[in-house]
């Protein structure tokens, strides 16, 4: 069975903070929409509590057997002075005559969303929690969590949140219902899809375009994919099926080893993700041997800056920028430094002091939290090229901006 998320939609407002993240690279189809923020704060006059107590979901159509819900957001604010175990929320599905509730209390679902300290764990009721980043809320910088619910319904008639009198605010950004479906191949061409059989006739009318939207069909098939094995597969079968049509269309017999290259590469791989970058690394030089793309705009060092713009805070390596935009690590390395002016790893933490230093003047959030949150993992680390690049310590210039 493939296990896949729809979207539930919600009445957004109409401005407020908005989640960032690349739901592509996270497996989630996350939509960049103004999140919901519900009633909570620690008085009855806090500005919060004139927020709203409940949201209601709209229903997407559901194709196959129900088996999760997964939400995204801060859950929550406003959390000081809450006993362990208090009720702060709940989601509320109803079918039929049968009503599930799906509790978050504090300590086990909720934690504070300014502490930044991410968090994985499944708790009591199987519910599973995974820390995916940050979110800045008005100059506060937030956790964001997914929660992945186990829920198993029938036909599923509606879905609410509703928060509790303990005062917890909720920041939610997505809603997504998860659902079975029976495995089948990808590339069958069913709802406007490239399928396999029309790769060659792609190649030999040469349009680059849609081999474009099938290999964004395949880069969003592996992601889904059930196992590694079936990745590399996948990821196989179309590379072979587009050789072989660049081969009919005059490719050279090098292209033979450039299969035996993928394969052998694909087959080291120990993530999905890292099979993505693989699999798109290879189609997209084998397409620039033979058809080069019409996009003379092409840059990919900007897209590489773009990317550490948006995923500074994350483990990254220039190895995998490179694959990521189709360039060999040597070649990527050398005309990121002449665009650049500096090495990879030079920029990639000047990137991350220079937020830090956003953070820090904010005065929201203590040092060791400023440097976590930008990717630093050593305290002493980031303090000494801290004052190394702005001739000040990071202690020294906290709150300065709020002043």
């Amino acid at each position: 069975m493939e296990r896949i998320l729809l979207s539930g939609g919600f009445v957004r407002p109409a401005f407020g903070p908005s989640l960032s993240l690349d739901g592509g690279r996270l497996g989630l189809p996350l939509s960049g929409g103004v999140c919901w923020q519900g009633w909570g704060g620690p008085t009855a006059r806090h500005p919060a509590r004139g927020l709203p107590r409940s949201l209601e979901v709209l229903l997407p159509r559901l194709d196959g057997a129900l088996h999760g819900l997964t939400v995204v957001g801060a859950a929550s604010l406003f959390c000081e002075g809450i006993p362990h175990g208090a009720l702060c929320g709940e989601w509320i599905a109803r079918s039929g005559p049968k009503t599930v509730r799906l509790e978050m209390r504090m300590g086990e679902h909720v934690v504070e969303s300014t502490d930044l300290e991410p968090r994985k764990l499944t708790t009591s009721d199987r519910c599973a929690i995974r820390t995916i980043g940050l979110m800045d809320m008005v100059g506060l910088t937030v956790r964001v969590d997914v929660f992945d619910f186990p829920l198993s319904l029938g036909e599923l008639d509606s879905l609410e949140f509703v928060t509790a009198d303990a005062g917890a605010s909720f920041v939610w950004s997505d809603v997504f219902l998860g659902m079975e479906k029976p495995l089948v191949c990808p590339f069958r061409g069913q709802g406007g899809s490239v399928s396999i059989s029309e790769i060659a006739t792609l190649v030999r009318m040469r349009d680059r375009e849609r081999l474009d939207a099938a290999q964004e069909q395949l880069a969003h098939s592996l992601r889904r994919a059930g196992s590694l094995d079936e990745a590399k597969g996948l990821a196989l079968t179309y590379l072979g099926t587009l050789c072989g049509a660049l081969l009919e269309s005059g490719a050279p017999r090098s292209f033979h080893l450039m299969q035996l290259e993928a394969a052998r590469h694909l087959d080291a791989q120990k993530t999905l993700e890292d099979v993505v970058i693989a699999a798109i690394h290879h189609v997209q030089e084998a397409l620039e041997g033979v058809l080069p793309s019409s996009d003379r705009n092409d840059d990919p060092i900007g897209r590489a800056q773009k990317w550490i713009g948006d995923h500074y805070a994350e483990e990254i390596e220039d190895e995998q920028i490179a694959e990521m935009v189709g360039l060999s690590t040597s070649h990527f390395r050398h005309r990121f430094r002449e665009r650049a002016g500096q090495p990879f790893q030079k920029y990639l933490i000047g990137v991350r002091l220079e937020k830090a230093r956003e953070m820090l003047l904010a005065g929201k959030m203590p040092v060791h939290c400023v440097a976590r949150a930008v990717g630093f993992r050593s305290l002493p680390h980031f303090t000494r090229v801290f004052g190394q690049r702005f001739n000040v310590r990071p202690s020294e210039i906290k709150g300065t901006g709020s002043r």
